[in-house]
């Protein structure tokens, strides 16, 4: 498992949603900070119950990623937001989360 995991986060006013494409964990929240701390929590308990899980249980856990429709989609969110930037609307922003498992 790699020591930072692929995350996103967009919004629009108070709503935002982060995904972290790594694990297929997602989390809403009313802003970029408070998504990125909730993905932060939720990828560090959900690595937690993981590693206490027993082979092959856990190796699978470990590597489970966003399927590849939801990686597409998060591509072309990011493509479009760079391409076509609409005024009050946040375009998908990357950032990585520590995993320490």
């Amino acid at each position: 498992m790699r020591d930072n995991l692929q995350c996103f986060a967009a919004g629009h006013g108070h709503r935002w949603e982060a995904i972290c494409l790594d694990l297929d964990l997602a989390v809403q929240g009313g802003s970029f900070e408070e998504v990125r701390q909730s993905l932060g929590v939720a990828i560090e308990m959900y690595v937690e119950r993981a590693t206490e899980a027993p082979e092959p249980t856990r190796s699978q856990l470990l590597n489970r990623k966003a399927p590849f429709f939801v990686r597409l989609m998060w591509a072309l969110r990011l493509f479009r937001s760079t391409v076509f930037s609409r005024a009050g609307h946040e375009g998908p922003i990357g950032f990585a989360a520590p995993c320490h498992a």
